[in-house]
């Protein structure tokens, strides 16, 4: 076999190879293609409609349609991320630098921790859980659902015993979620259970706290409801949402289910003020039911 006759056999083999790939591709395009409706389906379903009387419905025509004022509605009642469009192929300055900042608050409120001013001003005793630092506490979640050892001493030293509701914070994952809302709910939400002649116990703070280590808290003080206010996972809507759970302790055997949670709790969310209401009624129901959580729906 000659150099001309070898050029010519490696040309017939590519050749075939790429009518191959092309009838591949048109096998596989007519196989995940979606089926067109056909005029004689359409006919036949004119012909049913008429022998059953009826008029075929029409989609509504949309005369009145703007993008641009549907845009503007939807941006203006939700901070999510909405028609951010594009340079080219990459996000708009504006857009990126708004994403930049709003993921570092989030960052923020992971990495800080409750201002002791504020805690001190709302009477918080403050704990701290089993976890060492910061970074342990992020690492090692187990750690943040228990008092240290020293906190439980403190808890039976300063807790009021067998309280009707025990007050408790945990920074959670957003500590600044604690430091823009409790100044806000706090107090108000203990005016309306005094004033409703409840009997409230020492309110604590735990650093570094999970929602769990709140039920030790409850349990050291023989509290029959626990009012817990907890930061909440931030994103890149908010940095400062905070969440609230109420919790009936006084049962044989606990699980999760047992929890009435009010969430989102922030300024662009459920307000605090609004929040507090809730949370008010809600503990005095648990406190007349004596029951929350999921044995408490439709009661």
């Amino acid at each position: 076999m000659d150099e001309q006759e070898l050029k010519e056999l490696v040309r017939a083999v590519v050749v075939k190879a790429m009518a191959d790939q092309e009838e591949e591709a048109k096998r596989a395009e007519l196989m995940f293609a979606k089926p067109v409706k056909s005029g004689a389906d359409t006919a036949l379903g004119k012909k049913a409609a008429n022998w059953m009387g009826l008029t075929p419905a029409l989609p509504p025509v949309l005369t009145n349609w703007n993008p641009d004022g549907t845009r503007s509605y939807y941006l203006g009642r939700t901070p999510a991320r909405l028609g951010v469009g594009s340079a080219g192929v990459r996000p708009r300055t504006d857009t990126l630098l708004r994403f930049i900042t709003d993921h570092a608050a989030a960052k923020d409120a992971v990495d800080s921790s409750v201002d002791q001013t504020i805690a001190s001003s709302l009477g918080l005793v403050s704990l701290t859980s089993a976890a060492r630092d910061r970074a342990e506490y992020l690492r090692r979640p187990d750690l943040g659902r228990r008092l240290s050892d020293e906190s439980k001493e403190i808890v039976q030293k300063r807790g009021i015993n067998a309280p009707q509701v025990q007050i408790v914070c945990c920074d959670g994952l957003s500590a600044t979620a604690l430091n823009v809302n409790l100044p806000i709910i706090l107090p108000k939400v203990t005016d309306g259970l005094t004033k409703a002649g409840i009997r409230v116990g020492t309110p604590f703070l735990v650093n570094m706290g999970r929602v769990v280590a709140a039920d030790e808290v409850a349990r050291l003080t023989k509290a029959e409801v626990l009012l817990l206010f907890v930061g909440e996972r931030p994103g890149l809507k908010t940095a400062e949402s905070m969440g609230a759970y109420v919790t009936y302790m006084k049962v044989r055997q606990f699980n999760e289910a047992m929890r009435n949670v009010v969430s989102n709790i922030h300024s662009g969310g459920l307000p605090p003020l609004e929040a507090a209401d809730q949370l008010v009624e809600g503990v005095l129901k648990a406190l007349r039911e004596k029951r929350t959580g999921v044995d408490a729906i439709g009661g």
